[in-house]
């Protein structure tokens, strides 16, 4: 998978510095996940937020449609409590490269509203839950090397923007497809996320 990655944003570099009419956008904002866990039967979902940074750049393909990849950080946290006696504290970071189509429509001299839909690779770089139990305290665990969870997914997703002017206001969803539970013992684990931010265009 990060091979893919690689091979992903190198395409993305080489295609954005053959066309002189890419805009580029830099943004940041806030960002919500859904951890939904499945076992036997029975499911239970735990909230994290966070927030996300990055760039993207629009190739436009014709006046009405564009194609936006990018790259992106994203940081995900959560203080999690066990029948009053466990505290857990859940830190994750991510490097995610979306490859959105985007379908928009000027609304005025300097205004533009879009919508916008495709996949986003997603590599998770570190996950970290470091658990306590009273004046107890054990040590950072690694989830990605020492638990069954996977650090790679595919987000299918979209949402709504709007530029006005040279800040651009987005908007969206992202459904994680694939199971990153890697116990094989019939665990099913599936993120989904949902964000809001601001960019400045170039």
């Amino acid at each position: 998978m990060k091979r893919i990655i690689i091979l992903i944003a190198a395409a993305v570099m080489m295609t954005i510095a053959t066309n002189s009419f890419a805009q580029m956008s830099v943004g940041a904002g806030y960002l919500h996940a859904g951890d939904q866990i499945t076992i036997s039967g029975a499911s239970a979902e735990a909230g994290m937020n966070g927030a996300y940074a990055g760039f993207s750049y629009n190739l436009p393909i014709s006046d009405l449609i564009g194609i936006a990849p990018g790259l992106y950080y994203s940081f995900l946290m959560c203080n999690d409590n066990y029948l009053d006696i466990v505290d857990a504290k859940i830190r994750e970071h991510f490097a995610n490269v979306p490859v959105y189509l985007n379908l928009g429509f000027n609304i005025g001299a300097n205004s533009r509203l879009f919508l916008f839909a495709g996949p986003t690779v997603q590599l998770g770089l570190v996950s970290t839950v470091q658990a306590s139990a009273g004046s107890l305290s054990y040590g950072k665990v690694n989830r990605y090397k020492d638990s069954d969870y996977s650090r790679t997914n595919v987000l299918l997703g979209g949402g709504l923007g709007l530029n006005l002017g040279k800040i651009q206001i987005t908007a969206g969803y992202g459904q994680g497809m694939f199971n990153l539970d890697t116990s094989g013992d019939g665990t099913k684990r599936i993120k989904r996320y949902a964000k809001a931010g601001l960019a400045y265009i170039f």
